[in-house]
């Protein structure tokens, strides 16, 4: 095997298994065959971490926000659930492997890449719903297990992007295109 096909990637648990989504939101088998297809057929190994949404609420979960997650338990959650990928991530880079990158899920409250303003509901809690128009000055933030993803990787020493699956995207549409692109490139780098 040469050095260029040496590659991982760490990606969300979901996009492997859509049952781990908050129920009414659906499950996208054809999003994630599309998505293993890809990545066996470029030969990537693939490393998953548990869904921490899933593990520390379970299936029958309501939708919510950033803010409700926020805290101090779900964040020793996803630190835990983190362990085991981070080792693998750690012993297939000492042994001459590439993480490739991570890939999140759009829109998610723990493992998206850009959570931007979200609507309020009746309880002054912040809700999974975007809102309708977003300002330039509206604050991108990280999902929570996303944002303990990078901090775990900066401490090891290991740079990779972090990409965020459009799901919310139509399949022929210019985000998803661009996402594919983003993903090659993070892939084929040498």
């Amino acid at each position: 095997m040469s050095k260029k096909d040496k590659r991982i990637i760490l990606i969300a648990q979901c996009l492997i298994n859509p049952y781990c989504r908050v129920h009414i939101l659906g499950q996208n088998f054809p999003l994630s065959h599309e998505l293993t297809n890809y990545l066996m057929s470029h030969k990537v190994g693939i490393i998953q971490y548990s869904c921490p949404e899933t593990t520390a609420m379970g299936l029958m979960r309501n939708p919510q926000g950033r803010q409700q997650y926020d805290n101090e338990f779900f964040r020793a959650h996803c630190k835990k659930l983190l362990k085991v990928p981070m080792l693998m991530v750690n012993e297939f880079v000492k042994n001459g492997y590439r993480l490739t990158c991570f890939i999140g899920l759009e829109n998610s409250p723990t493992c998206g890449i850009h959570w931007g303003k979200h609507k309020v509901n009746r309880y002054n809690t912040e809700s999974p719903n975007p809102i309708d128009k977003s300002e330039p000055s509206d604050p991108k933030l990280m999902g929570i297990m996303a944002e303990i993803l990078s901090e775990e990787l900066h401490e090891a020493g290991i740079s990779a992007p972090f990409l965020e699956f459009p799901t919310q995207s139509p399949p022929d549409s210019e985000v998803r295109k661009n996402f594919w692109q983003e993903l090659e490139a993070a892939i084929e780098q040498p």
